[in-house]
């Protein structure tokens, strides 16, 4: 059967002549026909401006995709760069950073290195109270002031004056690294060796360094190390040491060779004068020093090769004082001599573990520099009114064994020499003429940070007039380096 026409049933069809004609329904199928008719070709005609709405919004929603992809690719670039920044070892918007070497640390442009040790000492006197440190002078001032060197008063004493810190600073410039130094323990300022007082800083080296040079305040040029590690802070007899001011270049001279040149602090010096009491007095205008008008100027060759290193060096002093007249009038004459001094040292390790060390100076007029004993006159005022330069040499010899990897064992000698100033215009009778230490140690590092050792110290003066005194102790440290 096919399709029945609009407005038919096929159930109950009667002929249409049983029922009366109904003209509204007529009227309503021809306004759904025509209804008909014109919603199709208007639906039709909408359908492009549909479409056209769509793409447009699809076209937005893309739009939006591709900005809201934009800026999740501009946050992402932002996290990684945060994420470089605190990995990497210096970024220009840190105030503080890792350094590329992964030494020390970064503030701007320059890069700081904090090390040192961290020393306690705890001594045994066995005679008398000589503080932290012992020395030659020790002995013959427990004599001078007691009438003996062995008063019996073994005494006992713990300190962490000789701890140390260092900064050192390096800051790159268009022209080359510039760097700095500083230097300090505890020793105070004045300088306090007792037990009893409270430790405080001392700035014992700072100075700055540009290409070859160094200025500022560090070891003399011609200081000398060549002696073995020592636990007892003074050190052995017949050492060069002074720290001071100065200006110094150093230049290549070889595969492993340099040679300095220094101008250095002239100051610091004494000279040895006569005694008020004596009629014929011959004291100084200006106090007991010398006159600070020329440098001290220092060469220094140094060079090394394999298990051999050694170490000349040569000074020369001027030295100049206000000497009053003996009549008594109170007027002065000036009076100058030139002072020198030689140094050579080097050390030698062997296969077996062995080192030994060695070094040996000569001089007049290098009293400020040589131990023999610490702190010596350089000149001293003869009979007739002159200035006359005091003759000083002495030697040092180390014996180091590397035991084992953990232990190492030192001997350590050193000894001084003066000579006797028969035309000084005083007493030449409690005048330096020799002194001595010895110091055997004992050193255990079960860390590579962390040493213990035990050491035992012996030092000896002599004075011109023949008599001796001598002194001894025990010392144990615990040192931490960091």
């Amino acid at each position: 059967m096919g399709h029945e026409p609009w407005g038919t049933s096929f159930s109950g069809r009667k002929p249409m002549g049983t029922h009366p004609f109904n003209s509204g329904k007529v009227r309503a199928s021809v306004r759904n026909v025509i209804g008909t008719a014109v919603a199709v070709p208007l639906l039709f005609s909408a359908m492009p401006a549909m479409a056209q709405s769509q793409q447009e919004e699809m076209q937005d929603l893309r739009d939006q995709i591709q900005q809201m992809q934009q800026r999740f690719d501009e946050m992402q670039q932002q996290q990684e760069q945060m994420a470089q920044e605190q990995s990497s070892p210096r970024s220009d918007d840190q105030l503080v950073s890792k350094s590329e070497d992964g030494e020390g640390f970064m503030v701007g442009d320059t890069n700081i290195k904090v090390n040192g040790y961290f020393k306690f000492d705890a001594i045994y006197d066995f005679e008398d109270d000589h503080d932290a440190l012992l020395g030659p002078s020790d002995a013959i001032g427990t004599l001078n002031a007691k009438g003996t060197d062995s008063p019996g008063d073994g005494d006992f004493g713990v300190t962490v004056k000789q701890t140390r810190l260092k900064i050192a600073t390096t800051t790159p410039t268009e022209f080359g690294d510039l760097g700095g130094y500083i230097e300090m323990d505890f020793y105070g300022k004045p300088y306090d060796e007792s037990f009893d007082s409270a430790p405080s800083p001392r700035v014992r080296r700072a100075y700055l360094t540009f290409g070859n040079w160094l200025i500022g305040r560090d070891w003399s040029t011609f200081s000398d190390f060549n002696y073995g590690t020592t636990l007892n802070f003074y050190g052995p007899q017949a050492q060069l040491f002074e720290r001071q001011a100065q200006v110094r270049y150093t230049m290549d001279a070889g595969e492993n060779t340099t040679v300095d040149f220094s101008l250095e602090n002239p100051g610091g010096g004494t000279v040895l004068a006569g005694d008020d009491a004596d009629p014929d007095f011959r004291g100084l205008e200006d106090g007991t020093g010398t006159e600070n008008t020329v440098p001290d100027m220092v060469v220094r060759l140094q060079s090394s090769s394999g298990p051999l290193s050694v170490q000349a060096a040569a000074i020369g002093r001027y030295l100049k004082a206000d000497i009053n007249d003996v009549t008594g009038t109170g007027d002065s004459d000036e009076d100058s001599v030139v002072g020198y001094g030689l140094d050579l040292g080097g050390s030698f390790t062997m296969p077996t573990g062995t080192t030994i060390m060695v070094s040996g100076v000569y001089g007049e007029g290098i009293g400020k520099y040589f131990y023999a004993p610490a702190g010596g006159a350089d000149a001293y005022v003869t009979t007739d009114g002159q200035l006359e330069a005091i003759e000083r040499y002495g030697f040092i010899g180390t014996i180091s064994q590397e035991l084992t990897p953990t232990l190492t064992t030192n001997v350590i000698y050193g000894k001084g020499f003066s000579e006797s100033p028969d035309d000084f215009v005083g007493a030449t009778d409690e005048l330096h003429d020799e002194s001595s230490t010895l110091a055997v140690n004992l050193l255990y590092t079960p860390v590579d940070p962390l040493t213990f050792g035990i050491e035992y110290n012996r030092a000896e003066y002599e004075q011109q007039n023949g008599v001796d005194a001598d002194a001894q102790n025990v010392q144990f440290s615990t040192i931490y380096n960091f």
